[in-house]
């Protein structure tokens, strides 16, 4: 056979190698070092190719074409265990990168379009060149809820099916989709806020919809931020770093999508601070109890108060509750507040017994304290030791924490109440599921949700539910407490309606202990005087 024609059927071999190299290579993450070594290879094995077949086409050797066959033979077998050592060393890397994930995050192996780890370099392209674009970064909210239910893989294959749906549904909106575990970003070429919200809207219709896989229906629970790029965001991480903070905000505010906004960056820094300043309130001593009293309907006597946690600050401001709970109970750190409020009202309990007063003590529990046994550990110790007596005090749970799991709630609420306690539903009303409540659950309290009591008129809706709460609960053996109360009209229509509590301004404001003990202790010098008269 001719040199020549040897040579040029190398020659495609080469280039065919050549060819799969680069496509093997793109697979790593260091692609672009590995191109430039097969084509360095590429180039050197050519030359050689050429410059061995081509008898004294550069210098003047004297090579038989046997001689030729065994080089160009030698070569093409060196190409080949290159080309097989890099095939192999690529696939066995992308392996050991997959597996590494699924082992290290619980992540099963995921469909990754179009490069997922390349969209950093997308965005930062963009805003190099000045092109305008937006991001819309998809967490799916219940992944951990989802593996657990079935496996990572079959989670993963939910996430990879989901991304399918949206490339074939969104192939004509100029989007690039990337997605890695429980996350996805599009970036879009529309600045729009219209435009993107729609696009979002799609997504989330798409992403929402039920998926049937292994003869069972699962459902995504999607929440997404969205960043419409402007020229004050210089770096890549900036947006990211938005898009982010957006979509903490969904989540946090209970909405599906959610835009970033200015402000968001300043009270995430607000919110930092607080969780720095909250970690040594309890060792400094930071926190204090105000006490805002409950009375009888009928003669407005002294039934209870209701502890509520205040934070004075050294400036003399206070940090609202509002502010600090929800930041506590983000971070897990509830817990020790709940710890520290009920110690503090056993020690209160036992100073109102010395000064002549027997409340029952009103106390807020956070549904992470209804996860565990700390705080049924920390009851049960005060009980044995006799420094709490369990009649003494009303655990108040809201709706909300009750259906964050109702099964692990029914167990902790039954253990309390053979304890000794008493158990109210708080901001009764303002759940969708009071009703399964209260035939699920045995209580012995509802309080009623301020803003009925506060819209209550005669012949308005809320009059009507306010009624039918309070005939409920006294059906059911539960005694009923309406908060809120600011008026003496809505003081005595609440009276005519049987309610047997009042809690609200219309009695007093929360006060420290020392100013509603000597309120509490006036209270009763009034009634011993009524009493007479």
């Amino acid at each position: 056979m001719d040199v020549k024609i040897i040579f040029f059927l190398l020659l495609i071999f080469y280039t065919i190698t050549f060819t799969y190299s680069f496509k093997f290579i793109t697979m790593s993450r260091n692609y672009k070092s590995q191109r430039v070594k097969i084509l360095s290879i590429y180039i050197f094995l050519i030359f050689c190719l050429y410059l061995f077949s081509i008898e004294g086409a550069y210098f003047s050797y004297s090579i038989s074409e046997a001689s030729s066959l065994i080089i160009f033979i030698l070569f093409t077998v060196s190409a080949q265990i290159l080309f097989i050592n890099f095939w192999i060393s690529n696939k066995l890397s992308s392996k050991s990168i997959l597996s590494g994930k699924e082992k290290n995050n619980g992540k099963a192996r995921l469909l990754n379009t179009s490069r997922s780890f390349n969209y950093y370099k997308i965005i930062d392209n963009k805003i190099k060149l000045g092109i305008p674009f937006s991001v819309i970064k998809l967490k799916i909210n219940n992944h951990k809820k989802l593996i657990d239910a079935s496996s990572s893989k079959t989670f993963g294959k939910l996430v990879s099916y989901s991304v399918l749906v949206l490339k074939k549904s969104l192939s004509n909106n100029h989007i690039e989709l990337f997605c890695e575990g429980p996350e996805m970003v599009l970036v879009s070429y529309s600045t729009d806020q219209n435009e993107i919200k729609k696009l979002a809207d799609t997504i989330y219709e798409l992403v929402t919809t039920p998926i049937l896989m292994e003869d069972k229906h699962y459902l995504l629970q999607p929440i997404m931020g969205c960043v419409i790029f402007s020229e004050e965001i210089k770096t890549t991480s900036e947006i990211i770093k938005r898009v982010d903070i957006a979509c903490y905000k969904a989540k946090k505010l209970g909405i599906p999508i959610d835009f970033y906004r200015s402000t968001y960056t300043k009270s995430i820094h607000e919110e930092v601070e607080i969780l720095n300043k909250l970690i040594y309130a309890i060792p400094n001593n930071e926190f204090e109890l105000f006490y805002q009293p409950i009375v009888n309907s009928t003669d407005k006597s002294v039934h209870g108060y209701e502890a509520l946690i205040r934070w004075p600050q050294k400036d003399g401001s206070m940090i609202p509750p509002d502010k600090f709970i929800c930041i506590a109970e983000e971070n897990n750190y509830i817990k020790r507040i709940t710890q520290w409020v009920v110690n503090q009202v056993a020690c209160d309990l036992a100073q109102f017994k010395r000064e002549g007063l027997h409340p029952q003590v009103h106390i807020n529990i956070s549904a992470l304290d209804l996860h565990d046994d700390d705080l049924y550990k920390q009851l049960f110790e005060l009980v044995t030791s006799n420094k709490l007596i369990p009649s003494d005090v009303i655990l108040e749970v809201t709706e909300s924490a009750l259906m964050s799991d109702i099964d692990i709630a029914y167990l902790m609420l039954s253990k309390l109440s053979e304890l000794g306690f008493y158990i109210s539903i708080d901001d009764f009303g303002t759940g969708f599921s009071s009703l399964s409540l209260l035939r699920v659950l045995s209580f012995n309290q509802i309080k009623i949700d301020q803003s009925f009591i506060r819209n209550m008129a005669i012949g308005n809706s809320d009059y009507a539910i306010v009624a039918s709460t309070i005939y409920l609960a006294h059906s059911l053996g539960c005694n009923v407490v309406a908060e809120g109360v600011e008026s003496e009209d809505f003081f005595i229509e609440l009276k005519g309606l049987g309610c047997d509590y009042i809690q609200g301004y219309v009695i007093n404001k929360p006060q420290s202990f020392v100013e509603i003990v000597h309120w509490s202790l006036k209270q009763i010098e009034r009634d011993k005087l009524n009493s007479v008269a």
